[in-house]
């Protein structure tokens, strides 16, 4: 059995069999517009526009036959006949039958039918036949052109009936709009209006979502359709409108500035207690405007702008007796206006900012929680607005029939800071925070703070792919997300690039979001990373460097008709956003290496500039391509943040330095901050130790000029066993002198001398080095050397798991390699008398008090009682039970110093001390507390320091 699309040219001289589409009387308009968009999908791969009929006698030999269940007499008579069997999606949730039908009817060979279950379930059916024709969901938004095919053949291993999503309403919230989104709305469709909607509702279809809150800050959806075109188109396609946390009772917050007035019927005072019957008209106008639609009804109350609700000197009681009326209020005004039965109604109560206290109340004012008024209210939990999960549901909270939403960011504007540029999501930790939500039950309605849509396609994909099937993604499936990379990008480029080129996109996919969820480009300063310690800032100019070179050569390669597409998608935010990082950390360099006033300060300034112009230049070409379609996206600000916004932001100093008048040589260990420049009067010594570790087999050395005249030097050594890369030379602006050694030449820990001599100068370089049996070493045991022994979460001695629970690896996860949690997330260990551990073994130098600081991922708290418990054991010593916050940490707190620093740095350094032996120590790590998430594990004598760095101490030698 085979289904045909396939232009057939005159030439051919044999009859054209193009599918033609049964356009039912009784189907939904908007599935009828969906199946439209269908055959333009069809008309992007075959080259060929299908005919529709409204008639049976007209279907050809190849119809494609869709409709709705309850509203398609076709779909009822091949049921009825034996043809299809409806059975299997009538009454589901947004599911659809796709199944070849062989001669459904006389003078049909085969027929395509799409049913669906819902108007949603039949427009998903409509848009898989899309997706088997190689169409990408950003085809329209990105245009992702598809591959082109002679014919698409479809046969019975296409056959197909699809699963009810994982999460029953899945949306996106355009937000902080200005300057980006809205002048590209304003530029190309004239404002938030219907024609622009399409576009959007359009990209949600397509990526199997459902559910929208639109953009607010300037816009009102209800009226910029004009009038209630956005509303009306939206409903037509199945689109359920929802409204943000701050906009009760379907009107946007724009609306009552527009309708506000002394001698206005809704009053002057956005304030619920002095104008109550205008705030109360206001909402009962829009529930009779928009309460005929498919909504979702936000219930609450904030303050204008999304401020607080009340004046400063409310109390806690003052707000939670006000939000009470408020809802009351609603509710009365939903049954009166939308339906008198408010369990048919779907309302949702956003836990967001204060709100969440109100809810919640504290020991001396009961909360919200447990209101009959929000009986049957979906609760709507939140992430601390940098992507990590505030709480999830208690107990207690589980009981309640209303179900549980998460309103997620991958945009921000407001503190700690605002990040609305460029991708900074990461999918190792979004499937990490999202898998462990529905796993705690919240799955009625996910929204995630998508910005300007443009530069997130690739983290937006994913949440959609996420809340439709967690059986295929979820916590039972760790470590996916590289295969969903790949998916995706074989869907958005499939004949565009070869095998290795698609495997750099992923490669530069991977690389530039994980270095911008370590930093956000708006946040990132000159001295983030250090300019030389533990060489972080040079790795990171490599792979920076890297990302911008594959880009770089990929967009040589891309083949005309797919350019646009990867630019938008790929090449823009990764070179834009790695030109930014790489600007910020040779900035740092620039200044580190001019306060030793180097010559190479100033070939650093040129660069500076040469990534400030780069910046504006990517903009521009950003905004000119594909005939200006994506032109104001690229529009916000991003550079140099000195508060949470774009106040007062600048791009980096630029310093030049003046060279010395006489000959100088300034010599340093690559990564390392100290330097000497070997006069006769100072005589500094660098001491060098990297060769006591087994696996260091070189040393680089830093041999700079600073002067202007450049500097012969000679290399020098009194033993053997050290090998210098060269022994003379003349430097102008800086080299690298490589120094090997010969293991087979020592004698246990030995002492050797380097002089790096000029006509003025003679620095002398102390090199330490020894032979370390290894042999005699179990596996996975580390070595303390360089003062410090460093582990990374997933290189353990053992684990212990129990009934179920595992310690389970996150590849890939956090700022340098990966982590480690416990699966399935949702069990707190906290009374249990046996708990999963991590165990870790390492050689300490001395008997001697050491610093523990565990590197955890920047969880919240699961719960109100501020508590991340986490238990550490030193060989056989009592497990300290430890909580891994401060006692007053509050994440969303702008005072809470210990909250924005997990955000902006993305790591939460816990800082405990253990008694450590001489010799072998076990150490054992066990999990308390949900939430905990593991990174590295380093240890370092009390009272010592380890040099500065960002990404902490390089890991130390252990036996693999």
């Amino acid at each position: 059995m085979q289904f045909k699309i396939e232009k057939v040219t005159k030439a051919d001289k044999r009859i054209v069999e193009e599918p033609i589409f049964y356009m039912e009387p009784d189907a939904y308009s908007g599935v009828r517009k969906v199946a439209d968009k269908v055959r333009e999908d069809v008309k992007r791969v075959v080259e060929f526009l299908p005919e529709t009929t409204k008639k049976r006698e007209k279907l050809g030999k190849y119809p494609v036959i869709y409709g709705t269940i309850g509203h398609s007499k076709i779909l009822e008579d091949l049921h009825h006949s034996g043809k299809i069997n409806l059975s299997v999606v009538e009454g589901k949730r947004e599911v659809f039958l796709f199944q070849l039908v062989e001669e459904p009817y006389e003078g049909i060979s085969c027929a395509l039918v799409i049913a669906g279950s819902d108007k949603r379930g039949s427009i998903y059916g409509l848009f898989h036949l899309s997706e088997c024709m190689g169409v990408s969901a950003f085809v329209d938004w990105s245009d992702v052109r598809p591959t082109h095919k002679d014919k698409v053949i479809l046969t019975e291993k296409d056959n197909y009936i699809s699963k009810e999503p994982s999460v029953k309403y899945r949306g996106l919230f355009i937000n902080d709009e200005w300057p980006a989104f809205g002048n590209w709305a304003k530029i190309h469709f004239g404002g938030f209006n219907a024609k622009m909607y399409e576009h959007v509702f359009e990209l949600i279809l397509r990526l199997k979502g459902n559910y929208l809150w639109p953009a607010m800050w300037t816009a009102c959806f209800s009226c910029d359709g004009p009038g209630l075109l956005n509303a009306e188109l939206a409903d037509e396609y199945g689109i359920v409108l929802g409204s943000s946390h701050h906009e009760p009772c379907i009107r946007n917050g724009e609306e009552y500035s527009q309708v506000r007035g002394k001698d206005s019927i809704y009053g002057d005072a956005w304030n619920f207690r002095t104008n109550r019957n205008g705030i109360l008209r206001f909402w009962e106008d829009g529930l009779k405007r928009n309460g005929k639609f498919e909504n979702i009804i936000t219930l609450g109350m904030r303050g204008e702008q999304d401020s607080k609700i009340l004046e400063e000197d409310a109390t806690l009681e003052d707000n939670i007796e006000l939000l009470k009326d408020v809802i009351r209020e609603q509710n009365r005004l939903i049954r009166k206006n939308v339906c008198e039965d408010l369990s048919s109604t779907k309302r949702v109560f956003v836990l967001f900012s204060e709100v969440e206290a109100f809810f919640y109340g504290d020991e001396k004012t009961k909360g919200l929680i447990g209101d009959q008024e929000l009986d049957g209210v979906t609760l709507m939990l939140g992430d601390d607005n940098f992507g990590n999960l505030r709480g999830v549901p208690t107990e207690q909270m589980k009981e309640h029939n209303g179900g549980y939403g998460l309103y997620y960011h991958f945009d921000f504007h407001g503190g700690a800071c605002s990040y609305e540029w460029m991708n900074t999501i990461y999918l190792p930790k979004l499937w990490e925070q999202l898998s462990m939500a529905y796993d705690y039950g919240i799955s009625d309605i996910w929204v995630v703070n998508v910005g300007d849509i443009c530069f997130l396609e690739y983290p937006i994909s994913y949440f959609f792919e996420l809340a439709y099937d967690m059986e295929k993604w979820g916590s039972s499936k760790p470590n996916m997300t590289d295969y969903f990379t790949k998916q995706w990008i074989d869907r958005q480029f499939d004949s565009a690039f070869n095998k290795e080129d698609k495997k750099s996109i992923q490669e530069i996919l991977n690389g530039y979001t994980r270095i911008n969820h370590n930093r956000k480009p708006e946040v990132m300063k000159a001295f983030v990373y250090h300019p030389v310690n533990f060489d972080e800032s040079e790795n990171l100019l490599k792979e920076a460097g890297q990302i911008i070179d594959q880009v770089n050569e990929l967009k040589t390669r891309c083949p005309k008709w797919a350019l646009p597409a990867f630019y938008e998608l790929i090449y823009f935010p990764a070179a834009a956003s790695m030109n930014v990082q790489k600007m910020q950390i040779v900035a740092g360099r620039n200044e580190f290496y001019a306060r030793q006033n180097r010559v190479e300060a100033n070939v650093l300034a040129k660069e500076i500039k040469w990534c400030i112009n780069e910046d504006k230049r990517l903009t521009k070409e950003y905004h000119h391509i594909n005939d200006r379609k994506w032109e104001g996206m690229g529009l916000s600000e991003h550079i140099g943040f000195m508060h949470w916004n774009e106040e007062g932001n600048c791009y980096p100093l630029v310093i030049e330095i003046e060279p010395a008048n006489k000959p100088r040589l300034i010599v340093a260990k690559s990564d390392c901050s100290e330097f000497t420049e070997g006069f006769n009067w100072t005589r500094k010594t660098l001491k060098i130790e990297d060769f006591l570790r087994p696996d260091v087999d070189e040393v680089r050395i830093d041999l700079a000029c600073g002067s202007r005249e450049s500097v012969e030097y000679e290399v020098k050594s009194d033993c053997s066993w050290i090998i210098p890369s060269n022994y003379c030379g003349c430097v102008d602006n800086k080299e690298v002198l490589r120094l090997k050694i010969d293991r087979s030449l020592l004698k246990g820990k030995e002492l050797g001398t380097v002089l790096i001599q000029t006509k003025t100068s003679e620095a002398q370089l102390e090199i330490w080095a020894q032979n370390t049996d290894v042999l005699t070493m179990d596996n996975n045991t580390f070595l303390e050397r360089d003062g410090y022994i460093a582990m990374e979460a997933a290189h353990y001695y053992k684990k212990h798991d129990i009934d179920g629970y595992c310690f389970t690896l996150i590849e890939n996860y956090g700022r340098t390699l990966s982590a480690m949690k416990v699966l399935p997330p949702q069990h707190d260990f906290t009374n249990d008398s046996e708990r999963p551990y991590l165990e870790y073994h390492f050689i300490a130098d001395q008997e001697k008090e050491y610093t523990l600081d565990l590197y955890l991922a920047p969880s919240n708290t699961a719960y109100r009682d501020h508590k991340l418990t986490v238990g550490i054991q030193l060989n056989e010593e009592e497990i300290q039970m430890t909580n891994a916050v401060g006692e007053h940490f509050c994440s969303q707190d702008f005072g809470c110093m210990e909250w924005i620093r997990g955000v902006m740095e993305n790591i939460h350094i816990h800082q405990s001390s253990v008694l450590c032996q001489c010799g072998l120590n076990r150490l054992r790590v066990y999990a308390v507390s949900p939430f905990m998430v593991l990174e590295k594990v380093v240890l370092y004598k009390k009272g010592t320091t380890i040099p500065t760095s960002y990404l902490g101490p390089r890991e130390s030698f252990y036996k693999k």
